[in-house]
């Protein structure tokens, strides 16, 4: 299947979920999770799959369609779309990282692989035959109530002793098992994307094998030598792309207020106002050139990687300032579109609400708030950012 056949196949499957996406979202908001039948769909559909390697058993899609399906869902509702972006994301950092035999036999699995956990190191992992054993508590493991295994960041121990890279900092590593192993702490009591479970869970000296343990892509360089998987740092402009859709969604939202809505006070359409009109325009313009500059980029920096090429600094900067850029642009439409409804945004059963909720709360990741802007303007400046998946 060629790769406009594949991203027209995704993103219609996606756009015929839409309805029933929205129609579901008190309840998504609720639960605090995604009903099964949803996850059944959207899995369906090949969303989880469609980034990881066909070696694995995945669709291989591009990034630009990837970030495009996961905008797509996001436009419908937040939480499914940071669900389908964390599922679809994390197998594809740790293919990348797996010999060719281990990933065979983690990915080609039945029930296929739900793969969630948190990457950031936290808890002990200590040397022990054959393996390590790991105990701690991690926080923001997104989908955990639907995960059947887990990515797990961890500082590694000799003992009581921490091992220490070559440059003298501490070690850590991504530890992969089965999320039987650990158990879930109800923790996601939030403001916004309350639909994604992303709850602490502990784990008590568990065992995992040396050869389910991996680098975290921004460690060093994939030990797979496909063009695919020679650029592992694709989930921050997914993250983009999940602000991008709720952004959308409340443009879209405003639009249609502003068509039906009447002012109070003379009973004239409210979208006759001049003020209206320009705060309409100014959503769709934030989000629209936010949408173009990081989509560009990240099309751009795609076909280097593709022709082997190293990516140019100048390059890589910008890439890094669209993926941030888009987040703290997508809040300021939401944000604009949320005072320019008026008092109709206020109430829980307004799009508007939850977009404000959701927008915000995603712009909280250490990936993409704004302080992440620097590492675009070092990077420009050409000089190496301090982390290194740009």
């Amino acid at each position: 299947m060629s790769a406009s056949s594949l991203a027209e196949q995704l993103l219609q499957a996606v756009e015929g979920m839409h309805p029933a996406i929205r129609d579901a979202a008190d309840d998504i908001d609720a639960q605090r999770t995604l009903p099964d039948w949803l996850l059944q769909k959207l899995a369906d559909a090949g969303v989880f799959r469609m980034l990881a390697g066909k070696e694995h058993g995945g669709l291989q899609a591009d990034p630009v369609t990837t970030a495009k399906v996961i905008e797509a869902i996001s436009r419908s509702n937040g939480s499914v779309g940071w669900i389908a972006m964390i599922f679809s994301i994390t197998p594809f950092w740790v293919a990348a990282f797996l010999e060719d035999g281990v990933g065979q036999e983690f990915f080609r699995v039945d029930p296929p692989m739900l793969l969630g956990g948190t990457q950031v190191p936290h808890g002990r992992a200590v040397k022990t035959d054959g393996g390590w054993r790991l105990t701690g508590q991690w926080p923001f493991a997104s989908g955990s109530n639907h995960a059947n295994w887990l990515s797990t960041g961890s500082w590694m121990y000799d003992g009581s002793e921490p091992i220490l890279e070559e440059s003298g900092s501490a070690m850590w590593r991504l530890f992969l098992s089965p999320a039987s192993n650990c158990q879930i702490l109800d923790t996601w009591h939030t403001t916004g994307l309350k639909g994604t479970g992303s709850h602490d869970y502990t784990m008590e000296d568990v065992f995992v094998p040396d050869r389910l343990v991996v680098k975290h892509p921004a460690q060093g360089e994939p030990i797979r030598t496909e063009a695919h998987y020679a650029y592992p740092g694709m989930s921050v402009p997914m993250m983009s792309a999940v602000s991008l859709g709720i952004a959308q969604a409340a443009v879209d939202s405003l639009n249609e207020l502003l068509r039906e809505k009447l002012d109070r006070r003379n009973a004239r359409p409210v979208w006759g106002d001049l003020d209206k009109q320009t705060d309409l325009a100014k959503t769709e313009f934030l989000v629209g050139s936010a949408r173009a500059y990081m989509y560009e980029n990240l099309s751009q920096l795609w076909a280097q990687v593709q022709e082997g090429n190293e990516i140019p600094l100048d390059l890589r900067g910008r890439f890094r300032t669209a993926c941030t850029s888009a987040v703290t642009a997508s809040i300021q439409a939401v944000d604009l579109a949320y005072a320019a409804a008026g008092a109709s945004s206020i109430y829980a059963s307004s799009d508007l609400e939850r977009c404000f909720r959701d927008v915000h709360t995603a712009a909280a990741h250490a990936f993409v708030r704004p302080a992440t802007l620097s590492d675009g303007g070092k990077l420009l400046l050409g000089q190496e950012p301090d982390f290194k998946m740009f």
